[in-house]
């Protein structure tokens, strides 16, 4: 399953202000995350992917993600949404004060069956898979 997420940050934002748009998925495993940042952002906007409180992307929470003209694409690592509510949070703002800008977030989903039956692996409740 792929989700597609389109966020646009108004002009004039700040960290004290921020955008949240709630990213709401299916239950699984996250296999892959991309994220579009245009041409045009100038390094002005700031943003990071949370579940509840806690910032998932990028992993150091002092720092966002930012830039111009990016396609940034993680795939080597799994993170689980298997305990409702299935979603992620985006937070982020825009220092431009002229124009909006729009962050593209394309996620993969596989369940945990997919997952399990593509490593051939134990699991103790479910026996060998």
């Amino acid at each position: 399953m792929i989700f597609s997420f389109r966020v646009t940050m108004p002009k004039g934002g700040s960290e004290d202000n921020p955008t949240v748009q709630e990213l709401w998925m299916d239950k699984g495993l996250i296999k892959k995350l991309i994220i579009q940042i245009p041409s045009g952002h100038a390094g002005l906007t700031y943003f990071g992917i949370y579940r509840g409180d806690s910032q998932v992307w990028p992993k150091n929470a002092d720092q966002k993600f930012s830039g111009d003209g990016l396609v940034l694409v993680f795939d080597d690592e799994w993170y689980p949404l298997f305990q409702p509510p299935y979603v992620l949070f985006f937070r982020g703002w825009n220092e431009d004060d002229t124009y909006d800008h729009t962050v593209y977030i394309y996620i993969q989903l596989i369940t945990r069956e997919q997952f399990l039956t593509s490593r051939g692996v134990y699991w103790p409740e479910e026996g060998y898979m």
